[in-house]
């Protein structure tokens, strides 16, 4: 599907921890007419697209030549049985074995030992809220150079 699309991700995993990933909520506060403040929460993303760099990392991360330039020798640091070469120029990198364990104890130290392993720089921060500053290297159209 990936070569189809001409797509260099795709994330495979539970809806509710890909969300999780490339959302986060955000409280804030508008003063009224009264003098008092109104209250209020809405999502925003913590990347919009791929051009952006990653959300995280999920069940199954599957990285096209953009991606795979962008960790090089990195993906060889990772343990042979999560990462699994298909074709010449896809990766999947699979930090745990069920999508079930996405945000586990064990699940979410594994994938904080996965993205000190590929570089937390091309991973949004979500302690601090700020965006990668390791992106793939892509056109102007945001599209993945070959």
């Amino acid at each position: 599907m990936m070569r189809l699309f001409q797509s260099p991700l795709a994330l495979a995993g539970l809806e509710t921890d890909i969300h999780g990933k490339r959302w986060r909520l955000v409280h804030k506060s508008i003063p009224t007419e009264e003098g008092k403040e109104f209250t209020y929460s809405e999502e925003e993303h913590t990347v919009r697209d791929y051009s952006e760099g990653l959300p995280g990392l999920v069940w199954r991360n599957f990285y096209g030549p953009p991606f795979v330039r962008m960790f090089g020798e990195r993906l060889g640091a990772l343990p042979a049985e999560c990462r699994q070469t298909l074709g010449d120029d896809i990766v999947l990198v699979q930090p745990y074995e069920l999508p079930t364990e996405a945000g586990t104890e064990s699940g979410m130290a594994r994938e904080r030992e996965f993205i000190s392993l590929l570089g937390p720089e091309c991973f949004y921060d979500h302690e601090h809220h700020t965006l990668p500053t390791r992106r793939p290297v892509l056109d102007a159209l945001g599209q993945p150079l070959h």
